[in-house]
């Protein structure tokens, strides 16, 4: 018999842990540990009290972490245990998560899933998720870049501020306004201009572009290619990575500096309650 446990109910640890069984053999294997968990508590406005622990015979065999803004939630993961999948588990517990939203009164749900899981996209759409569009990502190695342009540092929390009032308005939830401004060092902001981004630590290897935005009454002017060249110019010899967050309409941002794009792409998803 299945059942579902708050997930405040389980210590940090063992929750983290169970998080990474359930993404064991899946397209883009996920470890969380506990550091990397509390990250994402504080970031994704992840409410423990309303995610899930998926029973099965009382043992743990799953996950569903809700976060929540307003009066929208968001599927932040899913993820059910190797021996306890394609059992129905999944759509099982989906269909609970729906309806203790609807009953705290929460008028839009969110997900994304990766495109190539064509098992995972078809469970969202059975429960009536709708695609909004294609998220993608982009990679470079080493970029080699000549002019070297001016950055100024700025405060990330401002950046957010900007995301929110400039930024789409149905931005992928990890980009949008108020998941940028919970970003902190060693994540850093720079600007040119009226042209902006947060980067992961630019003192790693690889470095994470985490969010670009021109203002509305400067796009067109190819800012964004500035900024970009920009950081690969100070921050030479690094992996720029793009998750595939982004909404592909804003690919041509990283394509017209030569980054490429990812195998992986996700389905941005939603479901009026």
């Amino acid at each position: 018999m299945n059942s579902l446990s708050p997930a405040s109910e389980f210590p940090i640890s063992q929750f983290a842990d169970l998080l990474t069984r359930g993404f064991e053999d899946y397209f883009v294997p996920i470890h969380i540990d506990e550091d990397a968990f509390l990250t994402m508590l504080r970031r994704d406005s992840i409410d423990l009290s309303a995610s899930r622990v998926i029973l099965r015979e009382g043992e743990p065999v799953g996950v569903g972490l809700v976060a929540r803004r307003g009066w929208t939630s968001r599927l932040a993961a899913m993820g059910i245990v190797v021996n306890a999948r394609n059992e129905g588990v999944g759509s099982w517990a989906m269909e609970r998560l729906i309806e203790e939203a609807k009953a705290r009164g929460e008028k839009q749900m969110l997900l994304e899933v990766i495109e190539q899981n064509m098992a995972g996209v078809k469970l969202y759409e059975k429960v009536g998720f709708k695609k909004i569009r294609r998220l993608v990502g982009y990679k470079i190695e080493n970029p080699q870049v000549e002019v070297r342009h001016q950055l100024e540092e700025m405060d990330i929390r401002e950046l957010g501020r900007l995301v929110t009032y400039h930024g789409l308005p149905d931005l992928p939830w990890q980009l949008t306004g108020a998941t940028i401004a919970q970003y902190t060092p060693p994540a850093r902001a720079f600007r040119i201009n009226e042209a902006y981004c947060l980067i992961s630590n630019p003192s790693a290897a690889d470095v994470a572009i985490s969010s670009v935005l021109v203002k509305t009454r400067s796009r067109g002017a190819g800012l964004s290619r500035v900024l970009l060249q920009a950081l690969f110019a100070n921050f030479p010899n690094k992996i720029w990575h793009v998750s595939p967050i982004y909404p592909e309409e804003m690919a041509f941002i990283f394509e017209q500096v030569g980054m490429k794009r990812e195998d992986i792409s996700q389905w941005q998803m939603s479901l009026a309650l």
